[in-house]
């Protein structure tokens, strides 16, 4: 977990990087943050080229990062974004969806030969011999038949498996399709949850928590964020739980490090913010 965060702006960008030589991002963050954090980390770890990328639903602090992976000439083989329409999209004027801006980046990606592909939900990706990925949910307007959903409930969500633990990547998922999922998925229990929304309401209902009932929280949000009221429902279900949460915006990058048959968390800045 990248902390593509400031005081201010949130952000999301999570690097997987397999063994094998395989590497992954979900989400880029906002672009200037990107530019700051999430470039400097793959210089730093000599990424040059990224195997997938998807971008999980079409808001600029998850694609922004986009343009400073490009202007860095970072290769991108093959990048995954479901673009909204923009009826959906505008709904949101003047705060959130930008149609203009999503059509902006996606001539530069194609200009660069960047084909976006669409995320669909079954879609599965083996990284190695013990490691896959799969796309839980993408939302298509049919399933569930719904035209309430904001494009926070369009995001992606995605398992990552390797070497018996499982890590739930849940974008800015809401409670509408939160809700619904939570209802009619079987397969959201996982080890490590990735907490949609960056922790703040209108957020997963807890009914949707349960279901995942993870062993470790990751929060990609700046600290007042995560101590605010706007946080304080999924906050108090962690303390509640007694289940520690690495918060990007206190613990600053956080890496989960999977091999010989454990899980480790280390974090640059503080261990957990276990009390909430």
């Amino acid at each position: 977990m990248i902390n593509v965060n400031d005081a201010g702006q949130q952000g999301d960008a999570h690097v997987i990087r397999v063994g094998n030589g395989i590497h992954v991002l979900i989400d880029a963050g906002p672009q200037e943050l990107a530019q700051t954090s999430l470039v400097p980390f793959l210089a730093e770890h000599h990424i040059t080229s990224l195997d997938l990328v998807f971008i999980s639903h079409a808001h600029s602090d998850h694609y922004g990062g986009l343009d400073a992976l490009l202007d860095h000439d970072v290769e991108i083989k093959k990048l995954y974004f479901n673009l909204p329409d923009r009826q959906r999209c505008e709904r949101e004027i003047p705060w959130g969806c930008d149609y203009q801006d999503v059509q902006r980046i996606r001539t530069r990606l194609e200009s660069g030969g960047i084909e976006l592909r669409e995320g669909k939900t079954g879609m599965r990706w083996q990284l190695g011999e013990n490691s896959s990925l799969k796309i839980l949910y993408a939302f298509d307007g049919e399933t569930p038949p719904t035209d309430r959903a904001d494009i926070n409930d369009t995001s992606l969500i995605m398992k990552l498996i390797h070497d018996g633990f499982s890590s739930l990547f849940t974008g800015d998922l809401n409670e509408d399709i939160g809700g619904y999922l939570a209802a009619h998925s079987d397969y959201l229990s996982a080890d490590l949850l990735k907490i949609p929304h960056h922790g703040i309401e209108p957020v997963v209902p807890e009914l949707f928590l349960e279901k995942v009932a993870p062993r470790w929280g990751l929060v990609s949000t700046p600290e007042s964020f995560w101590r605010g009221e706007e946080s304080a429902r999924v906050r108090n279900w962690f303390s509640r739980h007694d289940i520690p949460v690495f918060v990007s915006g206190i613990s600053g990058n956080v890496s989960v490090l999977i091999e010989n048959g454990e899980l480790k968390i280390r974090s640059d800045l503080a261990e957990s913010d276990h009390q909430n």
